[in-house]
Formats: C-alpha cells, structure tokens, sequence
C-alpha cells in the first residue's frame, strides 16, 4: 500500500503544479493581453451589407420602446389571396436598413405573411443612445428593441392574436431569440447565420491565444472555461466602456421551451463557423421540448443560404412557418 501512497502524492503534486501553471498563464494573459483581446472583440467583420428601397405598397412605421427610443420600422402585407398566415417580424442584420427585409419578405409575403421589420436603436433611421456605439454582438438594446416591436406587433388593430413569429439574420436573429426567450407571443423562431458570445469567443480566444504564446501544449489541454472566463471578462470591460451589456443568447436558446427553432446557418461561413453554430444549437435542445431543426447550407457563406438555395429554403420556412403557427386567424378589419 506504500507504493499507492506514493503514486497519489505524485499525481497530486503534478496536478497541483498543472494548476499553478495554469493560473499563471491565465494572469499573464489577462494583465498583460487583455486590452488586446477587447480590441479585437470591437473589430467588426467584413460583411456584404444588404440594404433595399420602400416599395409601394409598404407603410412606414415609428415604433417606440419603454425608455422612448424612436425605432423606423416597415410593414409589408401580404401578396396572396385569402386568409392571412400571419405575421412575422424580420431581424435584420447588423448594418443594414429595414428595406433589406424584402430579400426574404417576398417569398414570405407570397406565402402568405405579413412581415414587419424594424432598424434597432443606432442603425439606419432609429434614434441613437448616447454612449453607445452598436457592435455585431447583441446588446440589451437590441433586445429591447425587438420586445417593443413585439409589443406594437400585438398592440395593431389588426394583430394576430396567436402572436407573432420570428425571422432573423446574423445578430437580428440573435436579438429576437433573446426577446422570445422573453415574450412568448413569439411563437416560433427562424434564423440565418446567427451567433453567440461564448460559443464563438471561445473558438478564437484558442486561436488568438498562440500569437501571445508557445505553450502548445498547454493550450490543448486547457479546458474551454480557462478561455471563456477571459472572453468573459473582455465582454464587460467591452460592455462598460459602450454602455450597454450582452445577454447570453446561448441561455435564451435554452429557454425557449415549446417554441420552435429552425437554425440555419452557411456550410462556407468563415466567420461564424459551422462547429460554432452546431454548439449553438445543441444548447437548445432541452427537456423543455418544442421542434429544434438545423439545416447547414452547402455551399453557402454567411446569410447566403436563400441565395444558394432558393427552392429548397423558401419551402423548409415556409412549412416551418405554417406548422408551427398553426390555423390561420383571419385578421380583424
């Protein structure tokens, strides 16, 4: 039993030793790197912005949110006969204009859908916060911004009283899921391209880290809450500095409960990486049930999965649409 006693003392002192290493490295990084990494959180990527121009039949809309924030919005009716599917909110991408919806709003419309999209507070025509300069991650505004358009949605003389559902690209799909996690007159939850804090830091926190060192053998092993914890740390420095903070999508997608999800992200994406996306999703497939779908587009980039794939896409939306808003409601007045 000697010999045992032994070996155990020496696997302690090992792991005690790894443990210490560990901690020095993750101070080392954190005092003397961290400024660098909060600057590369606040870069923003190179994006084909989409934007597009009022058609004729749109009605030009100001929603208001809690704190008084003029929000322009845009909502397009149906192009179909008879009764309307319902409507939808459409989240639009960081950068670019509520008239960019009508990429995806046309065959929506088609279908049978009302679709409303809105420009969140500091992008296109909405009013700007002060202090506050949007990033590509979703902030609390952003979401706040989706809730007060959820509310008008329901508050319009010809709302849906089964409620809304909810179509999004990049981080408009990640402030709508948020709002859902919240509001649960979102029924259902459609997103392109979307993406969260830590399960996308994390990825590239490992990348960025073996610029700043030659331990690559410690970064292999290290577990993904020694980069989460600085991703982390980064994020509220990021969020003091913008006044604002940044709400875990990865908890909201937790928490949808019976609200359905189709996820569908660009098999090319370079930037949101398929692995991300799959973690992502992962998260929302619960106890709590409710129908979890994703879909990787072949071939596709970021958000260019209906341009790629047009037939297949507009059908896999639209049939989710319907299946999970159920029977059309006709629509007061």
């Amino acid at each position: 039993m000697h010999w045992i006693t032994i070996l155990l003392a020496a696997v302690g002192i090992i792991l005690g030793l790894f443990a210490a290493i560990s901690l020095i490295f993750w101070m080392v990084i954190v005092f003397k790197y961290l400024h660098y990494v909060t600057r590369i959180f606040q870069e923003r990527p190179i994006f084909a912005i989409p934007r597009g121009t009022a058609p004729g039949d749109a009605e030009d809309l100001v929603v208001e949110t809690v704190g008084g924030q003029k929000l322009r919005a845009c909502y397009l009716p149906r192009l179909s006969e008879g009764t309307r599917k319902g409507v939808v909110l459409f989240g639009i991408e960081f950068g670019s204009n509520r008239w960019s919806c009508q990429n995806h709003a046309e065959f929506l419309r088609k279908a049978g859908y009302d679709v409303l999209s809105w420009e969140p507070r500091g992008q296109g025509e909405s009013d700007k916060v002060p202090g506050y300069l949007p990033l590509h991650w979703v902030s609390g505004h952003e979401v706040e911004d989706a809730l007060a358009v959820v509310r008008y949605a329901c508050g319009r003389p010809d709302a849906d009283p089964r409620g809304v559902a909810l179509v999004g690209l990049s981080k408009g799909a990640g402030a709508g899921v948020v709002a859902a996690s919240r509001d649960r007159r979102i029924r259902c939850c459609v997103t392109d391209g979307m993406f969260a804090v830590y399960t996308t830091v994390v990825p590239y926190m490992r990348h960025w880290v073996k610029i700043y060192s030659r331990l690559t053998w410690l970064q292999k092993v290290l577990p993904d809450i020694f980069y989460g914890t600085i991703g982390i740390i980064a994020f509220r420095r990021v969020a003091r500095e913008r006044n604002c903070d940044f709400p875990p999508l990865e908890k909201a997608v937790a928490s949808l409960r019976d609200q359905p999800l189709l996820m569908i992200h660009g098999e090319k994406d370079t930037y949101i990486r398929p692995a991300m996306a799959e973690t992502l999703f992962k998260k929302s497939q619960t106890r709590w049930g409710g129908e979890r779908k994703f879909w990787l587009v072949e071939g596709a980039r970021h958000n260019e999965g209906l341009a790629k794939r047009p037939a297949e896409y507009t059908k896999l939306v639209c049939d989710f649409l319907d299946r999970s808003l159920g029977e059309p409601s006709v629509a007061p007045g």
